[in-house]
């Protein structure tokens, strides 16, 4: 049996402000979001009538009714959290409990992982990660834990299960696993462009490349990892250089790479494209400190987050409503 954590951590409004320049300035895209995005309202028609859920409840049923799911930590707005899904999550026996994202990171956490305070402050993304482990059954067994987003309503039950199977096979070796999920087009459905690596891996779910042998790929809204496997502290750099949205993160990561003695990967993607998951693993794993596994999935819905703009919450609606209709 697996602990989840689900993250529904918010930011401050000056983020949130430059986040949406940011959007505008680059995508050409309105931010919509003013309030608290988990508890964002998504109508759907279901059987003929109109239903309404929260954004992160379409992802927590399906953990609650996840059967390899022992038990939940949500981290995020506690007060709203509680006013909003108490109730529902009252009426399911397995335990689910909320986490304040601006509760202090208890010392005995900070002491066991070597946490560094001013690299993982309490409401950073590191900080609420580590945070919901220590709540959980898996920190007290020093055990993976699933971690999962509440922005990715299109995430399906059979998706989880499938993944928490696949990632039997590499949970006493590795530290961090991610599914790497295949796109099979140019872009997706909300308009984003893959990522195209050579799939080296013994996980081959299509003969369909590009004219260089690549596959494209993007990363789903679970992760399963162990932070007693890992460095903790390097996590919010990561995030920080996956959620920028801004051609000066890429200059900035490949100089990261550089210093870890990756000196050739901006030529390796950019320009020879040649660069392989096998490859992205070993870089990553020099980063974090620990052994990182990507698994090649099937499972586009599963990519599909919202991350607040006008474009995006007509979309993820719309595809909502087609697999209430299905």
């Amino acid at each position: 049996m697996v602990s989840a954590i689900l993250m529904a951590g918010y930011n401050n409004k000056r983020a949130v402000k430059k986040y949406s320049r940011i959007v505008a300035e680059n995508y050409g895209e309105t931010f919509i979001e003013t309030g608290y995005k988990p508890l964002r309202e998504f109508k759907t028609i279901k059987n003929g009538k109109e239903e309404s859920k929260p954004l992160i409840q379409y992802t927590l049923e399906k953990l609650l009714f996840c059967e390899s799911i022992d038990d939940i930590v949500i981290v995020g707005h506690k007060m709203l959290l509680e006013q909003r899904l108490g109730d529902y999550i009252r009426q399911f026996k397995k335990p689910c409990k909320i986490v304040s994202q601006n509760s202090k990171i208890p010392p005995n956490v900070i002491e066991r992982f070597n946490i560094i305070q001013k690299k993982v402050k309490r409401n950073s993304i590191a900080g609420n990660l580590i945070k919901g482990y220590g709540q959980s059954n898996a920190f007290r067994k020093r055990q993976h834990a699933l971690f999962v987003a509440a922005d990715s309503p299109l995430t399906t039950e059979e998706f989880i299960e499938h993944f928490l199977d696949a990632v039997k096979h590499f949970r006493g070796s590795a530290a961090i696993i991610l599914p790497t999920v295949i796109i099979h087009g140019h872009r997706d459905k909300l308009g984003r462009l893959p990522v195209r690596l050579l799939n080296d891996t013994s996980h081959q779910l299509s003969n369909a490349t590009d004219d260089y042998g690549r596959q494209g790929f993007r990363l789903s809204s679970l992760i399963f990892l162990n932070p007693h496997l890992f460095n903790i502290n390097t996590v919010n750099t990561a995030y920080s250089l996956r959620k920028q949205l801004n051609p000066r993160a890429q200059i900035r990561l490949f100089r990261i790479t550089r210093s870890l003695g990756y000196p050739n990967v901006y030529s390796k993607y950019f320009l020879r494209k040649n660069l392989s998951i096998k490859e992205v693993e070993s870089i990553t794993s020099k980063f974090f400190e620990g052994q990182v596994k990507l698994i090649p999935m099937i499972g586009e819905e599963a990519t599909y987050d919202y991350d607040g703009t006008d474009f995006e919450y007509l979309m993820i609606k719309e595809m909502l409503n087609s697999v209430s209709d299905g």
